[in-house]
């Protein structure tokens, strides 16, 4: 990433579509790459001490393990929940439009933003995940209110769906916040986040949209997060999947920023997701195994989100204030 920022990002030339779609092919294919590794490192880890296996949620009901089926499921679980996050991490995209409209921030500076907004995703989902693995390891009823919880949210997100974004950047609590704690200016100083006027330090644009980028991270981690743990409790493979889907974000804004809107069948579809693995969150907490085998929940989940995306396209949303036919 600082080779990302520092060397091929370094001036402030505005990100072609053809540059941002080729930005996607290698980070999705880094992490598919990643993921048939981790997979490969499992199952020498696995097969070296399959002890660590006695106990664990791999043991089949007939009391048997091997290594090379525990080693599978994990790289399962790690793909479904790489598009889990990364799923739900488009939804991040109409808010982040929304953002630099507001803030108006120049095409060419948006990249440095979502940059430095990547970097604490990351550090607030390792903090998160790591915190809600160890609290559901603790107190194992909370994994049943987190799962109720995805279903409720999953429902509300179908339910709303239709309507409008009204989302305002300046009420955000992160905004509010920094009006509070330091001067702010509508000039911009070339790519700094800062800039010194009549010899104090204030905040410009570019620092106001970082923090509610950053805010609104926050408020997507209280979703995606539970949404990950009922998919996975290992901590490697939710917080290195959430990860992968996080990096290959910047480059996936840019590809679809200026057509996001297409995509209007993608919040209810999202709202199917978080609604399914509510229900498997739930089941699996109740009756102490799985609802499905992990590859089920995979098809499931994929095929959700595809059609959600492909069922944009395919039947594209009526214009505003379009002419209604009589006949």
């Amino acid at each position: 990433m600082a080779l990302d920022l520092g060397v091929l990002h370094r001036n402030t030339k505005v990100i072609h579509w053809k540059s941002a779609l080729a930005s996607v092919i290698v980070w999705t294919a880094l992490a598919l790459a990643f993921n048939v590794f981790f997979w490969w490192m499992c199952k020498g880890w696995l097969n070296a001490d399959p002890s660590v296996l006695t106990g664990s949620e791999f043991v089949k009901k007939d009391g048997t393990v091997t290594p090379s089926s525990a080693a599978t499921q994990i790289g399962l679980q790690w793909l479904a929940s790489y598009i889990i996050e990364l799923s739900l991490s488009i939804d991040n995209l109409f808010v982040f439009v929304i953002i630099f409209k507001h803030f108006a921030i120049p095409a060419g500076l948006q990249y440095r933003v979502l940059f430095w907004g990547i970097i604490g995703a990351v550090v607030l989902r390792i903090a998160f995940i790591t915190a809600g693995i160890e609290l559901i390891h603790r107190f194992e009823w909370l994994a049943g209110i987190l799962g109720a919880f995805l279903l409720i949210t999953g429902v509300k997100l179908v339910w709303k769906s239709s309507g409008e974004d009204h989302t305002d950047p300046s009420h955000s609590i992160g905004y509010k916040i920094l009006q509070k704690l330091m001067p702010l200016t509508n000039q911009f100083n070339g790519t700094h986040f800062f800039s010194r006027i009549d010899h104090r330090w204030v905040a410009t644009p570019m620092f106001a949209a970082l923090v509610v980028v950053e805010m609104t991270d926050v408020i997507f981690a209280v979703d995606s997060v539970p949404a990950v743990l009922a998919i996975t409790k290992e901590p490697m493979v939710a917080i290195t999947s959430n990860i992968a889907a996080i990096l290959g974000l910047r480059a996936m804004y840019f590809l679809l920023a200026n057509v996001i809107d297409r995509f209007y069948l993608l919040k209810p579809a999202l709202g199917i997701v978080l609604a399914f693995v509510g229900v498997k969150m739930v089941y699996g907490w109740w009756y102490a195994s799985p609802l499905l085998p992990i590859h089920w929940s995979l098809i499931i989940v994929f095929a959700v989100i595809t059609s959600g995306m492909v069922g944009s396209l395919l039947f594209p949303r009526p214009p505003k204030n379009a002419p209604v036919d009589s006949h």
